[in-house]
């Protein structure tokens, strides 16, 4: 079955990335960009041409940085066993450890069904695992970075026999308030396929009431795999912001390129020596070495490359919505950082800056008013050199719950909308859509 092997030849097949860890995998064709690490040729073509995974180890890479591969869902086994077969390249001094785990919760670490430790020379070694399992499940392929650049890991023609696909979705897992984890299925409902069930209750709440800023469900599962209302990226938390498309998509990849120019964590303790005229030796939120910010490392990539970070989609905002965060841009070679809002294929630029802002954190603020069904990306654009980096910290989403019809008739201090909302009396005629109708900007009044 096409749909239960990958050779990594046409893209990733049904595997994905991770958002929770802490960088991705690649794929490639050829050697890794480092030399004495990493495979020079793929195991399904035995050629340079062929194309693999694997798991770029140099700098900005920390210790024990994870990258993890997410295979599809399967059936329980049954009273057979699922084996999954692949072949793995440890090569290089520095190599340090790649796993395999199972779990039957979507949001869960799973657990260790097979490791390998340290460099393993210079071939690619097949590996077979026999799984059984009782409930639905997912595989997780984790490779952790060892103490310095000569780390690379290879992973190519991943295969899965005796095992079928599973079409519905594995069940999260809540926290108690006494901090222990419990698996979630749904809960009985009659919700249809256009309303959200709530995990605790089975309430249906409509769908453009999820990931609006405010919670309607009372364990607020509406809101939890959504953007956060404030990130300041402190235990290395992404807060939901994740970047769209890593890999490379053009077959005519070169792998003597440079790494991918992206977003990554940073912190002013981990530069290197030089790295503090071009990027933040503080964040914003803490003032300290030891704070963490985002910021797009211009040491990879080329001139004009793009790397864009962006939302879940956003149901509704309310009237009033506005984007504050603060931003860091100082080097000689600064490029541009953009926010840019995208409704279905349509985006557009809200607010531009370029060129060096100088070596302090400067506060943004863009207004959203009301939009719906919508992604807000930061993208920053990569100017001629190294000595570009441009940082984000602490980004605000401010007054964005959209408006609730109150249930009451409106005061005398009040504004009656069109739409039944009420707002205050100094909101008519001061051109914002207060009402989300327009009716308090009516030429009539």
């Amino acid at each position: 079955d096409p749909d239960l092997q990958c050779n990594f030849e046409n893209g990733m097949c049904n595997w994905e990335q991770d958002v929770e860890d802490d960088f991705d995998w690649i794929r490639i064709w050829g050697p890794t960009p480092t030399v004495n690490t990493g495979p020079l040729k793929d195991h399904t073509t035995g050629t340079a041409r062929g194309h693999y995974l694997y798991m770029e180890s140099s700098e900005p890479r920390q210790f024990q940085d994870k990258a993890v591969l997410l295979s599809p869902l399967f059936n329980p086994s049954g009273n057979r066993n699922c084996i999954f077969r692949f072949h793995y390249h440890m090569f290089g001094k520095q190599v340090y450890k790649l796993s395999v785990l199972q779990r039957t919760v979507s949001n869960a670490k799973g657990w260790l069904l097979w490791y390998k430790f340290g460099n393993q020379g210079n071939r690619w070694i097949r590996q077979t695992l026999y799984i059984s399992s009782s409930k639905p499940f997912q595989i997780l392929v984790k490779g952790t970075v060892g103490d310095g650049f000569t780390g690379d890991i290879g992973l190519d023609d991943i295969s899965f026999l005796g095992c079928t696909l599973y079409k519905g979705y594995l069940p999260t897992v809540s926290t108690t308030t006494s901090g222990t984890s419990v698996p979630v299925t749904l809960p009985t409902n009659n919700c249809t396929e256009r309303e959200f069930v709530c995990r605790a209750s089975g309430h249906c709440i409509q769908l453009i009431q999820k990931c609006d800023f405010r919670p309607d469900c009372s364990d607020k599962s509406d809101e939890t795999a959504c953007v956060k209302e404030l990130c300041d990226f402190e235990d290395k938390n992404k807060c939901g912001w994740y970047q769209p498309a890593l890999e490379p998509m053009s077959g005519n990849y070169s792998s003597r390129t440079t790494s991918i120019f992206k977003w990554e964590l940073g912190r002013g303790a981990n530069l290197y020596p030089g790295q503090e005229k071009h990027c933040p030796l503080t964040d914003h939120t803490t003032s300290t070495a030891e704070g963490r910010y985002l910021f797009s490392d211009s040491s990879n990539g080329e001139f004009g490359h793009t790397a864009d970070i962006a939302t879940p989609v956003i149901s509704l905002t309310g009237p009033k919505c506005k984007i504050v965060f603060w931003n860091h841009m100082n080097g000689s070679t600064i490029g541009s950082l953009e926010v840019l809002s995208k409704t279905g294929n349509r985006t557009s630029k809200l607010w531009n800056q370029s060129g060096n802002q100088g070596p302090q954190w400067n506060r943004a603020e863009v207004f959203l008013g009301i939009h719906s069904n919508f992604q807000i990306i930061f993208r920053a654009k990569r100017g001629v050199s190294y000595m570009g980096d441009v940082a984000v910290d602490d980004i605000a989403f401010e007054d964005c719950s959209p408006l609730l019809i109150p249930g009451r008739p409106c005061s005398s201090e009040e504004f009656t909308c069109a739409n039944k909302f009420c707002i205050p009396k100094d909101s008519l005629c001061d051109f914002v859509n207060d009402c989300a109708d327009n009716s308090d900007e009516s030429p009539t009044i």
